[in-house]
């Protein structure tokens, strides 16, 4: 019996302790900012980007966020939500925006490969492709970009770098965002995307290139 009353004694304890320590913490929680916010749950798994800021909570123009990879504005965005098909293959453009950002200095050097300014604007399009067929194939989501008829990129300037061109095996989903560097713009008009070829497993093509134009209200 004694050691019975030991033990629940010992228990309390414990149970004291802890909500005096979580009493503690909450007393200690900062004040929430945009940058500390929590993000909310999805369906779709998400892979944080090493070299850019997570965009997701950005909503509307004029939203930043400051994080330890840098300072990110939202200047424009256009939700597209316009999908493919081919061959088995379902194309999706999921968004584009035109952000602006401020690196943190510690990536600076990882940029200097695309530019020569210590803060900037990009593209970043969202894109998701899924193979349904029972083949795999080699596709790229993004081959061109046309900026405002006077803007051209390519799938080499790409600064993501999420392995989203090439081989796409039967039942893969490959899902994520590429981004292009531009010269600062007051305002975006018209991005117009063309796809790379589809290709099988032989790199032989067996269909033609997407093209899509989205344009900015």
């Amino acid at each position: 019996m004694k050691k019975y009353l030991q033990l629940m004694l010992a228990v309390s304890l414990l149970t004291g302790c802890s909500f005096a320590q979580a009493d503690s913490n909450e007393e200690l929680n900062p004040v929430e900012t945009i940058a500390e916010k929590p993000i909310k749950k999805r369906t779709e798994v998400y892979v944080p980007n090493p070299q850019v800021t997570d965009d997701r909570e950005l909503k509307k123009a004029g939203d930043y966020l400051i994080d330890d990879k840098g300072e990110l504005t939202l200047k424009a965005v256009k939700e597209v939500n316009k999908t493919f098909n081919l061959n088995g293959i379902e194309y999706k453009i999921k968004d584009i925006k035109l952000m602006h950002f401020i690196p943190d200095y510690s990536l600076i050097d990882f940029f200097h490969a695309y530019t020569h300014h210590e803060e900037f604007d990009f593209i970043k399009i969202g894109v998701e492709v899924k193979n349904h067929s029972n083949e795999s194939y080699h596709f790229g989501p993004v081959a061109m970009v046309n900026i405002n008829d006077r803007i051209h990129k390519t799938w080499e300037d790409d600064f993501y770098l999420e392995e989203l061109h090439g081989e796409i095996l039967s039942g893969q989903t490959k899902q994520g965002n590429l981004g292009f560097i531009v010269e600062e713009l007051e305002n975006l008009d018209k991005v117009e995307i063309l796809s790379g070829d589809l290709a099988d497993k032989d790199k032989k093509k067996i269909g033609e290139p997407i093209n899509l134009v989205v344009t900015f209200d």
